[in-house]
């Protein structure tokens, strides 16, 4: 019993470990705007990675992640699954993220960057 207990315990000690390695992402660039009835968040990572979330009235919404490539002031998006409706590039300027070759335009406006752009 007391061995089931150590196990345990360390099992629970590396997970939380992990946890807390997945919050410690250092982001680089944080964009939103408020939606009709939720919000839609962009957020990139140092490692060159993203998520694009698109939240109505409860808490969780759709999840669009993948890797990011930036070329001057154009952001490629390479979603891992589907495509959301903003599309899958963007440009990039000090004060908005604008995508542009999706169903509708949709321009978020930056709280965090430092991302170098070329105006």
């Amino acid at each position: 019993m007391k061995y089931l207990i150590i196990i345990l315990t360390i099992l629970l000690t590396l997970t939380s470990c992990n946890q807390e390695k997945e919050k410690e992402r250092e982001t680089i660039l944080l964009a939103d705007r408020e939606a009709p009835l939720g919000w839609v968040y962009l957020r990139i990572y140092k490692d060159k990675t993203f998520e694009f979330e698109s939240r109505g009235l409860e808490r969780v919404g759709d999840i669009y992640a993948g890797n990011v490539e930036l070329k001057n002031d154009t952001i490629y998006f390479k979603y891992l699954d589907s495509i959301p409706k903003a599309g899958n590039k963007a440009i990039l300027t000090e004060k908005f993220v604008s995508y542009f070759n999706g169903d509708y335009p949709e321009r978020l406006e930056i709280k965090k960057s430092i991302i170098k752009t070329k105006n």
